[in-house]
């Protein structure tokens, strides 16, 4: 292993306290640490799954904590299983994503160090530097995209923790931050515990009537337990989205007054099985064959340009129109630019596919990005042949966008 694998790792889980600027689900992150030395931009939090914090949970549950669902939302089954890894690894067991749990995490196991790798290639691959496989694997393309990441910002001596923390702070910056404030996105309200807001974190009789209501209505927040984790995150922005209300994962008297009486346009179609997306919505419609109708949080191509494997470039573009559906894979396709859960192909290599990471805004290459945990409920409903129907603005120029991730 390269004698700079554990500033790599390092910075992988470091870019996660850089990423509560588009998900604030760090595990277990406060503000200050959220906040890099290196920037004085104030983040905006569109309470999204984050990729790295998934790796965090995947790291946790390779090596045997429960973590709860594997979803990119660092609830307090998340947090728990953190702070037991540090207090069995002889650390503090604060909860928080220190330096010490950093390097322990990173050396605990191959396949722990593999998610970590695989968090650090994705956003080296959409700030345009990785054009390799992302397979959570440290060898020489990677190694050369964090260097070339590495000179280009100007910095001096070895990678180390000052180029990684560096790329989790320019990926906020450049990727995550322009893109929700081009889009309209709001940052959610303080956190203050007396403001009678709910949020992702939250656990009560409260929180299970609102999953029931949700489920009632045709979402997806996972059981009615009473526990706001990641699933109900979901399923809450996927509503606010339908009903026009802010896109920012928290829940306040404008959601609970829609909740009571919602009045959000659904599909143009109950003829099913179909997929519906509505991009400007940025969410699908899932209807089954009897006329059922689910909705679901995606994302869909940001329009920015990117470098293709072979060299080239191309723009982040989803394909609107009607269309049907070409092929499925069951399985976990491994792509250049990253890893399609379950693809339903619509057109060429464009996508519905399962991914760890489905922000509020437009975020793929191309493809429509649901939930791994949604994902798992479309699949089965749909079959080669039926309709896939995308309709709205799609960000870019249609000549210039490529099959993506």
């Amino acid at each position: 292993m390269p004698s700079h694998s554990k500033p790599l790792l390092t910075l992988a889980l470091l870019a996660s306290l850089a990423l509560a600027a588009c998900g604030g689900n760090t595990v277990g992150t406060s503000n200050s640490a959220a906040e890099s030395e290196s920037t004085s931009r104030q983040p905006v939090n569109n309470s999204s799954p984050s990729f790295v914090v998934m790796a965090i949970q995947e790291s946790l549950d390779v090596l045997g904590y429960e973590v709860g669902p594997i979803d990119g939302l660092a609830g307090e089954t998340s947090r728990t299983a953190l702070r037991m890894f540090q207090e069995d690894s002889g650390l503090e067991p604060s909860g928080l994503l220190d330096g010490d749990s950093i390097v322990a995490l990173a050396e605990a196991s191959d396949e722990s160090q593999h998610f970590v790798v695989e968090a650090v290639q994705t956003q080296l691959a959409e700030l345009g530097y990785f054009q390799g496989l992302v397979d959570g694997g440290l060898g020489p393309e990677t190694e050369a995209a964090l260097q070339e990441f590495h000179d280009a910002e100007g910095l001096e001596g070895d990678i180390g923790t000052e180029t990684l923390t560096r790329l989790g702070d320019v990926y906020v910056a450049d990727v995550v931050i322009p893109t929700l404030e081009a889009n309209g996105y709001e940052a959610p309200p303080a956190q203050d515990p007396a403001d009678g807001l709910l949020r992702q974190g939250d656990e009560g009789d409260d929180v299970q009537a609102i999953q029931e209501r949700l489920a009632a209505l045709g979402y997806r927040p996972g059981t009615a337990d009473g526990r706001f984790g990641g699933n109900t995150t979901s399923a809450v922005l996927a509503f606010q989205k339908r009903e026009g209300l802010g896109r920012d994962g928290v829940i306040g008297p404008s959601f609970m007054a829609a909740l009571e009486d919602p009045s959000g346009a659904g599909p143009t179609s109950t003829n099913g099985p179909r997929i519906e997306v509505d991009l400007d919505r940025q969410i699908a419609f899932i209807v089954n064959g009897s006329g059922g109708v689910t909705t679901i949080n995606i994302s869909s191509g940001s329009g920015r340009e990117y470098t293709e494997p072979d060299g080239g470039t191309s723009v982040a573009y989803t394909p609107t129109g009607g269309f049907a559906v070409e092929r499925m894979l069951d399985e976990v396709r491994e792509a250049p630019l990253g890893s399609l859960y379950r693809p339903i192909y619509f057109k060429d290599g464009w996508a519905v596919h399962g991914s760890p990471n489905v922000p509020a805004y437009p975020a793929s290459h191309g493809c429509i990005r649901t939930s791994n945990y949604d994902q798992d409920f479309v699949f089965p409903l749909i079959s080669v042949g039926d309709v896939v129907s995308i309709y709205g603005e799609s960000l870019g120029e249609p000549g210039d966008g490529a099959p993506g991730f």
